[in-house]
């Protein structure tokens, strides 16, 4: 028997001889259902092949008759969420397997309003620390990351504006397509407050030196890489006690923070402009 012949043949989603005495190929696969429009599901089998769907329909993995497979969603679309039932097994002959169903439904859309922005301003909006959603002006805003039905969410600022500190009301829930609208519900409100702001003296260009504001226990890191004169990027309302601390040294130096502890005060900012770095050589 001429085994190159044989290995030639095996390509495609036939059934094909591996070789004399070997096994053969045969596809495993099934269908999907619920695609949004202009969403995008890709599966991955047992060997890490994937296969990308734009639109409902059926899909086929190549398998040897005597192997297993494991069919698994690789990336989910966003407005729907897709799970696999029948998508792991062991092939018994040479008979195609087409009975795995991928389902998808939909996901729940997530936002909600923003007041007292300043005009020209931005802020970051996280969700469960994760996905943002960008809001440059006041009024309404949606994430682009959809929330899947059934898991919890909970909208949190990721970045305030400059000289702002924003709170979010009504930001935590679980998302449910029996209830769309109370996912949008959350309200994010923002007030003039107090930066922190800092001068670095010393630091050698190309070096990064990383301070930290600790405030309430949030850590607000900035990292710099030549001397000048920053802020972080919190701002924090009146009464609020400040500690800014070297987080990470830069090479070869050793920087020391002055003027690095206080309390916020609107009727005086200065009290915390005036932190100073002094870097040097060690």
């Amino acid at each position: 028997m001429n085994k190159s012949k044989f290995a030639a043949m095996v390509a495609g989603a036939g059934i094909v001889l591996a070789g004399c005495g070997g096994y053969v190929y045969t596809t495993v696969g099934g269908k999907v259902t619920g695609l949004g429009s202009g969403d995008t599901l890709t599966l991955r089998n047992e060997g890490n092949y994937l296969q990308t769907l734009y639109a409902d329909g059926t899909f086929q993995f190549n398998v040897a008759s005597n192997g297993n497979y494991t069919i698994s969603v690789a990336q989910q679309p966003n407005s729907v969420n897709c799970t696999v039932a029948n998508g792991s097994g062991k092939m018994s002959g040479e008979a195609a397997v087409n009975n795995i169903a991928v389902t998808c439904t939909p996901n729940v859309p997530l936002g909600g309003t923003v007041a007292g922005m300043t005009d020209g301003a931005s802020m970051i909006l996280l969700n469960n620390n994760l996905y943002k959603a960008n809001v440059t002006a006041n009024g309404s805003f949606k994430f682009t990351d959809f929330v899947v039905s059934g898991t919890t969410y909970a909208i949190s600022v990721g970045l305030p504006p400059v000289s702002q500190y924003c709170t979010v009301a009504n930001g935590t829930g679980t998302a449910s397509n029996a209830n769309l609208p109370a996912a949008l519900t959350s309200v994010v409100t923002c007030v003039p407050a107090v930066p922190v702001k800092f001068t670095v003296n010393g630091l050698t260009a190309g070096t990064v030196l990383t301070l930290v504001n600790t405030v309430d226990g949030y850590a607000d890191k900035y990292a710099v890489s030549a001397p000048g004169n920053y802020l972080f990027g919190w701002s924090w309302l009146t009464g609020k006690p400040f500690n800014v601390t070297v987080d990470t040294q830069p090479t070869g130096q050793t920087c020391k923070v002055t003027g690095g502890t206080g309390v916020v005060d609107a009727a005086n900012p200065a009290a915390s402009a005036n932190i100073v770095v002094d870097c040097a050589k060690t």
